[in-house]
């Protein structure tokens, strides 16, 4: 230490100079760091807008702390996805130690309503957070948005700032801006990392070089412009341009430069902030074109759309508040000038076309000029009302009222306005829609002059409905709400409800209410309330209040909705049933999907099996291998059909079924499969016989539906044995116990049923017991797609299925299908030949295998046949030979050209031509929509030789009679 008298060391005041400037340069640098702070945060305010596109935790959440919303950043930092994080509180997936404080917070911004913000730190990180309570424009109820982000790195660097210009070099390393300062020559002194990142750059490779990113030559004309400019007395400037990166890709950025001068004013070097406002400019570009939507919207709608400026309204009440007047209301019912005077205050911003045909102008300016050509006495009292409103705070208003257009004529409308968002303050922007219901106005006038039957209307009226006066005494009641209180209407009249109810609490709260309707003249619902009768039961309303114009009295009307409020369980199983039948349905799309090719694989298994049994001895093994093959792809065939039918992709075949023979036929084969310890019953209603156990459906897969139930049956006691019972009886269905039964209409209908006494199904997998792959059965056991079969059949067949279930009891499953009824004498169809021609046919598939197959069985029936497996190749050949031909047969799937283009095609140059489509599935031609075209025959594959031989001679045969 320094003796106490000793002179001063020698250099002090170099030493001190030197530090009052190193002062100097902190606060030139203190003023940077201000003004970047003061860029962040205009930078965080409009990344608020953008929830999801926020890289920081973005939530919203109720008083209670309950997750409205929240972004994928925020969900992710609580180790959640945002589902999983809605409708629960925020507070359990908190440490527990951060719970009090922040819960505190949140209290305090939704009681005070003004936004706040405040820091934590858990496990040494350090959180920001700011809060923006809001109200609700549609519940009135207190949001707060929650911006949360980790703040660690900043807190540390604002504190390394304050120590030293080390630490505010660390400060500025950790900016996410990009900042460099560059000598008056342009070599770059110093950049940051996140400038030296966003350019991909090392910053050796950058310093003491003079370095320009790639920017459009217009945009380098503003920059040089903006830094031209710049003096002492001006010395900060700042502006937007783009930026190509090596990538092509075009950003954005802000920049702003500031020139440093010294104490004599000499330019000594340049530092410039920028960041990248891409996502910025692309929300303005979005905003733009939401704008022009809306004006799409708005000049294109059917409705009348006014956009009005009200501005000069909320400067009048402002004057009218500082008057002294406090009751508008009064004001502008005691003072009817002031409305008209505040008319002409509105400002006519635009108007639609609707508006322009609604009030006969031609030009937007003939309305533009102001209300007063359009407004009728009975407006302006409407007016009146709309001002009062507005002035009261409310920020949207309804009305019926009358309009004139130019020409004179009244209209009377519905005027609906909106205070646009953003304007609620000033009132400049207004959304007004007015609606013509002058039809409906002269309809109700006319119904007004039918009152002779109001008496008779409202007695018959099931609802209850009332007028009473301030003391609660009924002026009008119907006979409803008489037989409630086991009195007439007469005895009503005159009196309170008191002297007939049991229940005096219902009295009390029903005159409360009358009052508030009668003191706010505003109507009042109860959405639902108990009104005890006369003799003590309690039924449940719903009840709307209405005051009376004019009068000091109330309309009120109490519709009865016991019964709706009985059904709401009913209605929950419905839409279970509905549920169901949507993931039945998504399941066919993905069934139809494989139909095509196995429909073409089949038709070649079939019609090459045909070809080589004309070619083999009948009685040779060989002979009897190919028709196991043939039956083989019958069936396959047939389980395609299948396939389509349960996803509704086609219609299946279907014929009269007797349900008794394949009771016997199914009863026969369970005793063979089914353990000696499950007894097998068939009740049969005495009402069903071979006359009336007949339905219109598929053999095959009414066979299926049985089985795959009784299967189940038997499965489910297995292990303990039980008794199997399948009943079939009749039932009708009357209009009202079909409204219990989804998507079956009323009628008559064969019951079948297949119960157990099994296990019984759990409640909480009955409802995925029709999902397919859906199983309880252990691996190897079953695959899960028995009962989305069923569904699928019987759903096919215009019927329904139901389960009723007990844990421990059994099931019982219950099929309904429509009951055919048929005359006894009716004809079986006709065995299907094979007849034979001599005509030349056009045969095209893009399927090598078939058009080799299709040549030579058709050949054997005596056709000549031209193969050809592109169809643009086909067509060209019928234009250069169309008489070649008398017969186009064409597949409708294939490359460049489908069959019903080749089609169209074919019978513009020959409309008479005729063409057969075969197809093996197509969602985008149907039979309906082959005709349409032309196309004289459609079918499915695969086809057999004799119906494919059949079509083709009808087909031929049909044109020969034509042209005779």
């Amino acid at each position: 230490m320094p003796e106490p008298h000793a002179d001063p060391l020698p250099g002090a005041d170099e030493e001190l100079a030197q530090l009052r400037r190193r002062v100097a340069e902190l606060e030139q640098t203190g003023e940077v760091v201000v003004r970047l702070r003061e860029e962040l945060a205009e930078q965080r305010a409009m990344n608020r807008a953008m929830l999801n596109a926020a890289a920081e935790s973005v939530m919203v959440l109720d008083p209670l702390g309950t997750v409205l919303a929240i972004n994928e950043v925020g969900a992710h930092r609580l180790g959640k996805t945002p589902d999983t994080l809605l409708g629960r509180s925020i507070f359990e997936f908190m440490a527990e130690e951060l719970v009090p404080n922040r819960r505190r917070w949140l209290n305090e911004a939704v009681e005070t309503k003004k936004p706040l913000q405040f820091k934590d730190s858990h496990r040494g990180v350090t959180y920001g957070h700011r809060m923006h309570p809001y109200i609700d424009p549609l519940t009135q109820v207190v949001r707060v948005a929650i911006y949360t982000r980790d703040i660690t790195d900043s807190e540390k660097a604002i504190l390394a700032l304050r120590d030293s210009e080390a630490r505010y070099r660390a400060i500025l390393e950790d900016q996410t801006e990009l900042i460099c300062r560059y000598l008056p020559d342009g070599k770059l002194s110093y950049v940051n990392e996140a400038y030296a990142r966003f350019f991909n750059k090392n910053r050796q490779d950058l310093i003491n070089k003079n370095y320009i990113p790639h920017i459009p030559r217009e945009d380098l004309v503003v920059i040089q412009q903006h830094i031209m400019g710049l003096s002492p007395e001006n010395p900060v400037t700042s502006f937007e341009h783009r930026v190509i990166m090596d990538n092509r890709e075009i950003h954005w950025q802000h920049w702003t430069h500031r020139a440093i001068y010294d104490a004599a004013q000499r330019l000594t070097e340049y530092q410039a902030v920028g960041r990248n406002i891409t996502r910025r400019k692309k929300a303005q570009e979005a905003l733009m074109e939401s704008e022009r939507r809306y004006r799409s919207l708005f000049e294109d709608s059917p409705i009348s759309l006014w956009e009005e400026d009200f501005s000069l309204i909320k400067e009048h009440f402002d004057h009218l508040t500082r008057q002294g007047v406090t009751d508008m209301a009064a004001w502008f019912r005691d003072h009817p000038e002031d409305v008209v005077h505040c008319a002409g205050l509105v400002g006519l911003l635009d108007v639609n076309k609707a508006t322009l045909e609604l009030f006969g102008a031609s030009r937007k300016e003939e309305l533009l000029d102001g209300l007063g050509t359009i407004f009728t006495p009975e407006a302006f009292e409407r007016f009146r009302d709309e001002l009062v409103a507005l002035a009261q705070g409310q920020r949207s208003f309804s009305a019926e009222t009358t309009h004139l257009t130019l020409q004179g004529e009244r209209k009377h409308v519905v005027i609906h306005l909106n205070v646009a968002p953003g304007y609620e303050d000033t009132l400049g922007k207004v959304l007004v829609s007015v609606l013509d219901v002058t039809q409906r106005t002269l309809a109700e006038e006319q119904l007004n002059e039918q009152r002779v039957f109001l008496r008779q209307i409202i007695d018959t009226v099931p609802s209850l409905i009332f007028v009473k006066n301030r003391e609660g005494r009924f002026l009008l009641v119907n006979k409803a709400l008489a037989d409630l209180y086991a009195t007439t209407p007469a005895a009503l009249v005159g009196r309170t409800g008191g002297g007939f109810s049991p229940d005096d609490d219902e009295i009390s709260i029903m005159q409360l209410e009358d009052e508030e309707v009668l003191d706010s003249q505003q109507p009042l619902f109860i959405p639902q309330r108990t009104l005890t009768s006369a003799s003590g039961v309690r039924r449940w309303f719903s009840t709307t209040k209405l005051p009376l114009r004019g009068k000091d009295q109330l309309l009120g009307v109490a519709v009865d909705i016991t019964e709706r409020k009985e059904a709401e369980n009913e209605r929950a199983k419905l839409e279970r049933h509905f549920r169901q039948a949507q993931k039945m349905q998504a399941l066919g799309t993905l069934a139809g999907g494989i139909a095509h090719d196995f429909n073409n694989m089949i038709f070649a298994i079939l019609g090459f099996v045909r070809l080589a049994l004309r070619q083999v001895d009948e009685n040779s093994k060989t002979f009897e291998y190919l028709q196991q093959i043939q039956s083989a792809g019958m069936r396959a065939s047939d389980l395609v059909r299948q396939i389509l039918t349960f996803s509704r992709q086609t219609e299946q075949e279907k014929k009269p079924v007797h349900l008794l023979s394949l009771f016997k036929e199914i009863t026969k084969m369970l005793r063979a499969t089914l353990p000696a310890t499950i007894d097998i019953v068939q009740d049969i209603s005495p009402g069903v016989d071979e006359s009336t156990d007949t339905i219109l459906g598929d053999p095959t897969q009414i066979h299926q539906v049985i089985m795959n139930l009784c299967t189940n049956a038997g499965h489910a006691m297995r292990e303990r044995g039980g008794t199997l019972t399948i009943s079939l009886v009749h039932v009708s269905l009357s209009p009202q116990q079909a409204r219990g039964v989804v998507e079956l209409p009323p009628g008559d209908y064969l019951e079948l049923g297949v119960r157990d006494t099994g296990h019984g199904i759990p409640p909480d997998i009955l409802e995925q017991i029709y999902d397919p792959f859906f199983t309880t059965k252990a691996p190897g056991e079953g695959t899960g797609m028995g009962l989305s079969v069923v569904h699928g059949i019987v759903k096919n067949h215009g019927g329904s299925v139901a389960v009723d279930t007990a844990m421990g009891k059994g099931t019982l499953f219950t099929v309904r299908l429509p009951r055919l009824y048929q005359d006894s004498d009716q004809e079986e169809r006709l065995c299907r030949i094979s007849p034979t021609g001599k005509e030349h046919i056009l045969f095209v598939d893009d399927e090598a295998l078939l058009v080799q197959m299709a040549g030579e069985m058709l050949s054997q029936l005596g056709y000549t046949v031209t193969g050809a497996t592109d169809p643009l190749k086909a067509l060209e050949q019928y234009r250069q030979t169309p008489t070649k031909f008398e017969l186009v047969i064409t597949d409708q799937t294939m490359p460049h050209m489908t069959g019903l283009e080749l089609a169209t095609q074919v019978l513009a140059m020959h409309p008479d031509k005729p063409v057969i489509l075969l197809t093996g599935y197509s969602e985008s031609v149907t039979r309906e929509s082959a005709e349409a075209a032309g196309v004289a025959e459609f079918i499915m594959k695969p086809v057999v030789e004799e119906q494919l031989a059949q079509t083709i001679r009808h087909v031929l045969d049909q044109r020969g009679r034509m042209r005779v």
